[in-house]
């Protein structure tokens, strides 16, 4: 299953309380996992995620206070009961703004025995208002009675790695917009302008796809600076189709990028 399937399937209006999402790689398991939470806190008109109403942007800004992104503590190989426990409590708790709560577990499969059985109560009796969405890379460490509590959305394999040195000139860009360097950014961006028009949009999206999945872990963005260098990307992605010059895209990107980040 691809996003555009998931997210027609999300539009019947029928939502389960708990997703097992594997597949893909981390970014598509992510934007999955942003998919289906917009889809459970959307108030827009006509099938849910509209992607337009205030709650779906805000999701996609990630700054929702209805969607919590639960990650292992840092240098943690595992999620702990106790971190489970936290959150199975503050599921119980009524939503903000939106219809409903959605809790986003990031490597799910990380989740040891006890956690795993800390959650399966939840899982099992969920509160009426509560959404949990496992991102999990091998579903087949969660517990078969977890497993069976939950609907299960496979992704389409993720899709090949790009070219090495793109790849790690995408990464420089991200680190130093992550950081707000703009010395970095200054030396970095104009490299944009040598690549050709086949190697640009790889460039983009393994840039983009580095922003997503860092969300939220330690050395990634903000939800403000997500929101602008994925904001930037895709206006250069844009230029792109329509044959933009690369030199004309590094200056926009530095433009964006500098002094905002």
């Amino acid at each position: 299953m691809d996003l555009s399937a998931l997210k027609e399937r999300l539009s019947s209006g029928r939502l389960f309380h708990t997703y097992i999402v594997t597949g893909g790689d981390a970014a598509a398991r992510e934007a999955a996992g942003d998919l289906i939470a917009a889809a459970a806190v959307c108030t827009g008109e006509g099938p849910a995620p509209c992607g337009r109403c205030r709650d779906c942007v805000k999701v996609r800004k990630g700054i929702h206070p209805d969607v919590e992104h639960i990650d292992r503590r840092e240098d943690a190989r595992e999620h702990s009961v106790d971190d489970m426990r936290a959150v199975r409590a503050r599921a119980f708790v009524m939503p903000n703004e939106a219809p409903r709560s959605v809790f986003v577990i990031r490597d799910a499969d990380a989740m040891n025995i006890q956690a795993q059985n800390a959650m399966l109560k939840v899982f099992e009796e969920p509160p009426p208002h509560a959404v949990f969405v496992l991102l999990a890379e091998n579903p087949m460490r969660l517990l078969e009675t977890v497993r069976s509590r939950g609907e299960t959305v496979n992704l389409a394999p993720g899709r090949a790695e790009c070219d090495p040195e793109l790849a790690a000139k995408a990464r420089a860009l991200y680190e130093a917009a992550a950081s707000g360097d703009d010395m970095a950014l200054a030396r970095l961006v104009p490299e944009i302008g040598k690549l050709s028009r086949l190697e640009l949009p790889e460039y983009i999206d393994a840039a983009r796809r580095l922003a997503v999945s860092g969300f939220g872990r330690p050395g990634g963005m903000t939800p403000e600076r997500l929101a602008q260098f994925t904001g930037a990307l895709d206006e250069a992605d844009r230029m792109t189709a329509v044959n933009v010059s690369a030199g004309h895209i590094s200056g926009l990107l530095l433009a964006s990028l500098c002094g905002g980040i």
